[in-house]
C-alpha cells in the first residue's frame, strides 16, 4: 500500500483523462462512506450530473461506454495502490453502460481522504484557473443560498421566548452584521470592511472579501427615498470602483428589500448581472415579491 506521500509522483504522470477518472471515482467512494460504513458500497457506473467533461465530452453511445470505462480505470488505479481492498461491475440493463460498481473499501476511512487530498492537489497544480472559477462557483452559489434564506432568518430573529425583545434587522448595518454572522457558516477566512482603490474622488469600502475564494460580498438594504434609480446608480459606482480591487474576481450584492420598495427588482438584477473587465458581478435582490 503507498503511503500519501508516495503517491504524488504517481499521480503526476497520469494523463488527464486517468487523473480525472480517479478523482471522480474516489469523490463517489468518499461521498458513500460518509453517509454509509456499510460494505459493500456502491457507485454507479455512470452519473447523472458529469463532474469533469473530459471524461464524457460529448452525448453517444460511445462516450457512454468511454465513460464507463475510464471510471473502471480510475477504480482499478485505487485497488493497484491499495486505497480500496477490490471492486466488480454489476450490469443492472440490456446496455453495457447501465450497471454499478460493487466496491469494498479498507476499515480505515483516512485511505480515500488521503488520496482524494492528493488528487486534489494534482488538479490545482495542473489546472490552477480552473480551480480558481470552480471555486468562485460554488461560493457564488452558497451566497445566492444566503440570499434566499436571509428574510426566512430576519423573520425567525423576530420571534423570541419568554418576554424577550425580538431582534430587528432595521437598517444596512444590521443587514451587514447579520449577513457577516452567515457568511461564518459557509466561510473559511472572511476579511470584514475592506478598502477599495481611490476612484472618483473617493474610496469605497466593501463589507466583506471572501479571502480564499477572491469573492468581495457588498451588503444593502432599501429605504424610504432610496429608488430603483437611485440604488442603480450606487451600484453602478460600486461595481466601477471594486472592478479595481487586485487579485478579486467576483462581487456579490445583496440587497435586501422587505419592503418591496423596488419596482423592478428581476430587471436591475439583470443589468447589473454581468462580468466585465474580468470581475463577474451578481446583483441579489432578496425577497422576491
Amino acid at each position: 500500500m503507498a503511503p500519501h506521500n508516495a503517491i504524488t509522483p504517481v499521480l503526476q504522470r497520469l494523463d488527464k483523462e486517468v487523473l480525472f477518472a480517479v478523482l471522480d471515482v474516489a469523490l463517489d467512494i468518499d461521498g458513500k462512506l460518509a453517509v454509509d460504513d456499510e460494505q459493500p458500497i456502491y457507485i454507479e457506473a455512470t452519473r447523472t450530473v458529469v463532474r469533469y467533461p473530459v471524461l464524457y465530452p460529448g452525448h453517444s453511445v460511445g462516450a457512454m461506454y468511454r465513460y464507463v470505462e475510464l471510471r473502471d480505470m480510475g477504480l482499478r488505479f485505487l485497488k493497484k495502490h491499495g486505497f480500496i481492498e477490490s471492486f466488480d461491475y454489476k450490469q443492472t440493463g440490456m446496455s453495457g453502460f447501465e450497471g454499478r460498481f460493487e466496491v469494498r473499501s479498507f476499515a480505515d476511512p483516512s485511505l480515500i481522504a488521503g488520496v482524494l487530498t492528493e488528487l486534489k492537489a494534482e488538479e490545482n497544480r495542473r489546472y490552477p484557473d480552473q480551480k480558481m472559477d470552480t471555486d468562485i462557483q460554488s461560493a457564488t452559489a452558497k451566497l445566492r443560498q444566503l440570499a434566499d434564506s436571509f428574510h426566512r432568518a430576519v423573520l425567525r430573529l423576530r420571534e423570541r421566548r419568554k418576554g424577550r425583545a425580538p431582534i430587528a434587522v432595521e437598517d444596512e448595518y444590521d443587514v451587514q452584521y447579520l449577513m457577516g454572522a452567515l457568511l461564518e457558516t459557509r466561510f473559511e477566512d472572511i476579511r470584514p470592511e475592506e478598502w477599495g482603490p481611490s476612484y472618483a474622488g473617493g474610496s469605497n469600502r466593501v463589507d466583506f472579501l471572501l479571502k480564499d475564494e477572491s469573492v468581495l460580498v457588498e451588503t444593502k438594504m432599501t429605504r424610504p427615498g432610496l429608488s430603483d434609480r437611485k440604488l442603480g446608480e450606487e451600484l453602478i459606482i460600486d461595481i466601477a470602483c471594486y472592478k479595481q480591487i487586485s487579485g478579486c474576481r467576483a462581487l456579490v450584492c445583496f440587497v435586501y428589500d422587505p419592503d418591496h420598495r423596488l419596482t423592478n427588482p428581476h430587471g436591475m438584477e439583470g443589468d447589473l448581472s454581468e462580468v466585465s473587465d474580468g470581475l463577474d458581478v451578481r446583483v441579489l435582490i432578496r425577497p422576491k415579491s
